[in-house]
């Protein structure tokens, strides 16, 4: 039966005299509702502890917290939780605030119709970069969705955003990035490298079966009139549906133009 709190039993008190820290227990409890995703979408406190590295008895109480707020749903029978529909409400506020979104959708739905790729916005989250808006047609009807998240380093929207930026902004964001990939990070850095020459020559860069085996796709940033990166919009094609000199001899300068119009409205 879901919706009911855990016993009483598996919620163990507050730590006597431990200090409180409203900040600290929040991004905690953030980090809790971050260990859901499409392959986890039902947890124990034990799951959540080994995803977060939190101590179970912490986990404990934030699932207690998250359950009485609405933002997780806890099933007596299994002794796991799932994430209610409440957690929508973030992401909601946050789309609803973005005002290019309304401007951009019509475009990025006409090319997606032209070109029988899928056409997307992402914004920046490193190590990720996050979908805020997906357009598809018959061809290609479903990858991915909004919210999802993609590699920054190796995706064309993320190697396109990572482009865009200034050069300080660039080498800052780097070093940053560079812990996440210790085995790889020198190949990846000749990838981004290149990504830079297209984008500054082209306004694109392509990314052809290296992230996914069966996927090719173009991307371009979107820069304010001030220099600054905000997004990036990509153009994604099943290597059977597309070869790969028309993506970026025909699609890839569309793309461009797209974004550079986009840009605009920054």
């Amino acid at each position: 039966m879901a919706g009911r709190r855990p016993p009483p039993g598996e919620q163990p008190e507050a730590r006597k005299g431990e200090p409180a820290n409203p900040s600290g227990a929040l991004l905690r409890g953030l980090d809790v509702l971050e260990a859901f995703g499409p392959d986890r979408s039902v947890l124990g406190n034990a799951d959540i502890s080994a995803a977060t590295g939190l101590p179970k008895a912490t986990v404990s109480r934030l699932t207690r917290a998250l359950v009485d707020a609405g933002y997780l749903d806890y099933d007596i029978v299994s002794g796991k939780y799932h994430l209610r529909p409440r957690v929508l409400t973030l992401g909601f506020s946050l789309l609803s605030n973005m005002k290019l979104l309304p401007l951009a959708h019509e475009r990025l739905q006409r090319l997606a119709n032209e070109s029988g790729c899928t056409v997307s916005l992402a914004c920046p989250d490193a190590p990720h970069m996050i979908y805020v808006d997906r357009c598809s047609n018959a061809a290609m009807p479903y990858f991915f969705s909004i919210g999802s998240a993609v590699d920054m380093v190796r995706t064309a929207t993320g190697q396109a955003y990572i482009a865009g930026l200034r050069a300080h902004e660039r080498e800052a964001l780097l070093e940053r990035l560079a812990p996440h990939y210790p085995d790889d990070w020198t190949s990846l850095q000749r990838d981004l490298a290149h990504a830079v020459e297209q984008v500054a020559s082209k306004g694109f860069c392509t990314v052809d079966k290296t992230w996914q085996p069966n996927i090719r796709s173009v991307a371009a940033p979107l820069v304010t009139r001030a220099g600054v990166a905000r997004m990036s919009i990509n153009c994604v094609a099943q290597t059977f549906a597309m070869d790969q000199d028309t993506l970026t001899s025909k699609w890839g300068p569309t793309l461009a133009e797209v974004a550079y119009a986009l840009s605009a409205q920054l």
